[in-house]
C-alpha cells in the first residue's frame, strides 16, 4: 500500500473517531428511538448537508496554499475568530477529559467534584504524553485509536446481542420504536438538526487543521464523506448495543431513557453497572467503547488547539500543549463540581453554532467567487447554525440558575469573536 493509500485509510477512521464522541453512543440512540424512520430520515439530510460543509472547509484550506490559521489571519483578517475556537476548544477540553477518564474509574474515586478532578488530570496528562512525545507519529496513533474504537463498538454490538437473553415483548417494543414514522414536527427537525451538528463535529476547527496536512493528492471528499459514513455506523451499532443494555432491566426503564432527554441518556450511563451487574464483561466492553469514543474525539480536539497557539504564539510543540492543557486543567479546577460542569457544558454547545459559523468563514469569505451550490450549502448550514444557537440560548435562560452564567459566556466568546479584531489584530498579525 503506498503512503497516500495508507494515509488515507488513516484519516477515514481519524475523522471518524473525532466525529463520534461519547454523546453519539447514549444521544443518538435516543433520538432514533424517539422519531423513529422519519427522524432519522431528516438527521440524514442534515447530515449530508453539513458533511458537504466540511469537505468544503478540507478544500478551501488544502487548495489555498494557506496554513489554516493563516486564512484568519492574513487573507480574512479575523483573528478573533480563531481565537474564539480556541477557547472552546479549552472549555470543552477541560469538561470533556473528565467525562472520558470517568469512563474506566468511576467505580473508584467516584462521579464527584474530586473524582472529576482526578480524572481530569489523568485524561489531560496522557493527552499531554501523546502530543508531546509521539511528535510526528500523532496522527497515526489517533487513527489507529479510532480504529480500535470502531473495532471495540462492533464487538460490544455482538457480545450484547449474543449475551442478552431476548426479551420478544421488550425487544419487539425498541424494534416497533425504531421502525416507526411520525409526523414531522418543528421539535423533530431541531433535534435532528442538532444531532448532525454534534455528528459532523463542526465548530471547533477540525476540518480546517485537517485541510493544512493534507495536500491536492488526496481526496477529501473521501476522507471526510467516509470517516462521517463510519460515524454513522457507529450511532447504529450504538443504538443497537443501547436497547439491549437496558433489556435486564424493564420496559419502563426504555420509556424514561427516550422521552427524559440529555439526563436520562446520562442517567442511563451512570445506571449501567446496575442493571448490568450480572454481566461484568459486557459493562467491561461499554466502558472501553465509551473511554475511546471519547479518546478518539479529545485527541484530534487538542490537536486544533494545539496548532492554534503554535500558530499564533511561535511557541515549540511542547510549550503549546502545555499552555492548551494546563489552561483546561486550571478550568478544570473551578468547573469539577457536577453542577457547575454541566453550566461549562452548556456554554460550550450555544457556543458552537456560532463557531461553526466561524469554521465556515473562510469559505465564503474567499477571494474566490463560491459557486452558487456551495453558498446554497452554506446558506442552510449557516441557517441551521444560528436557529440552533439562537434556540440553545433560549433553553440556557430560560433554565436558569447556573446556566445562566453559561448563556452570558457563551455570549462573550461569540461576541468577542465577531468584533473583538481591534484587540487582537496587531498581536495576532
Amino acid at each position: 500500500m503506498d503512503q497516500v493509500k495508507k494515509w488515507t485509510l488513516y484519516l477515514m477512521f481519524l475523522v471518524a473517531g473525532f466525529a463520534t464522541g461519547i454523546g453519539s453512543i447514549g444521544l443518538f440512540p435516543q433520538f432514533w428511538l424517539q422519531y423513529g424512520m422519519t427522524g432519522l430520515g431528516i438527521y440524514l439530510i442534515f447530515l449530508v448537508v453539513l458533511t458537504y460543509v466540511a469537505i468544503l472547509e478540507t478544500e478551501k484550506v488544502m487548495k489555498s496554499g494557506y496554513y489554516f490559521v493563516e486564512l484568519y489571519k492574513k487573507v480574512a483578517q479575523k483573528p478573533a475568530m480563531i481565537l474564539a475556537i480556541l477557547v472552546v476548544v479549552t472549555l470543552f477540553l477541560s469538561y470533556y477529559a473528565a467525562n472520558t477518564m470517568l469512563a474506566l474509574i468511576a467505580p473508584i474515586v467516584g462521579t464527584g467534584t474530586a473524582g472529576r478532578l482526578i480524572a481530569k488530570a489523568l485524561m489531560l496528562g496522557i493527552a499531554f504524553l501523546v502530543l508531546t512525545r509521539a511528535k510526528e507519529k500523532t496522527f497515526a496513533i489517533m487513527a489507529g485509536g479510532s480504529i480500535f474504537f470502531v473495532i471495540a463498538v462492533f464487538v460490544t454490538m455482538v457480545a450484547f446481542k449474543v449475551q442478552i437473553p431476548n426479551n420478544a415483548a421488550f425487544l419487539g417494543m425498541a424494534k416497533h420504536m425504531i421502525t416507526t414514522t411520525h409526523p414531522v414536527s418543528l421539535a423533530m427537525i431541531k433535534a435532528a438538526a442538532e444531532k448532525a451538528v454534534y455528528g459532523v463535529g463542526l465548530g471547533f476547527g477540525f476540518y480546517l487543521m485537517l485541510g493544512s496536512f493534507i495536500n491536492e493528492r488526496f481526496n477529501a471528499k473521501v476522507i471526510v464523506g467516509t470517516g462521517i459514513f463510519i460515524q454513522l455506523l457507529i450511532g447504529i451499532m450504538s443504538t443497537i448495543t443501547i436497547v439491549y443494555s437496558i433489556a435486564p432491566a424493564t420496559p419502563a426503564r426504555l420509556i424514561e431513557y427516550v422521552y427524559g432527554g440529555d439526563e436520562a441518556a446520562i442517567k442511563l450511563m451512570g445506571d449501567l453497572p446496575t442493571i448490568l451487574a450480572h454481566y461484568p464483561v459486557l459493562l467491561a466492553l461499554i466502558a472501553l467503547s465509551v473511554f475511546f469514543a471519547g479518546v478518539t474525539s479529545l485527541l484530534p480536539t487538542s490537536e486544533v488547539g494545539l496548532q492554534i497557539i503554535e500558530s499564533l504564539t511561535g511557541v515549540g510543540r511542547a510549550k503549546a500543549a502545555a499552555y492548551l492543557l494546563g489552561s483546561a486543567f486550571l478550568i478544570g479546577i473551578f468547573d469539577s463540581p457536577p453542577s457547575i460542569a454541566e453550566a461549562t457544558l452548556k456554554a460550550v454547545v450555544v457556543a458552537t453554532f456560532f463557531t461553526a459559523i466561524f469554521e465556515l468563514y473562510p469559505v465564503i469569505a474567499s477571494k474566490e467567487k463560491p459557486s452558487s451550490l456551495v453558498l446554497t450549502v452554506a446558506g442552510i448550514a449557516i441557517a441551521v447554525f444560528l436557529i440552533g444557537g439562537l434556540y440553545a440560548f433560549y433553553n440556557v435562560f430560560r433554565a436558569g440558575g447556573v446556566y445562566i452564567a453559561s448563556g452570558l459566556l457563551a455570549a462573550i466568546i461569540i461576541l468577542f469573536g465577531l468584533f473583538g479584531d481591534r484587540f487582537v489584530s496587531r498581536e495576532a498579525t
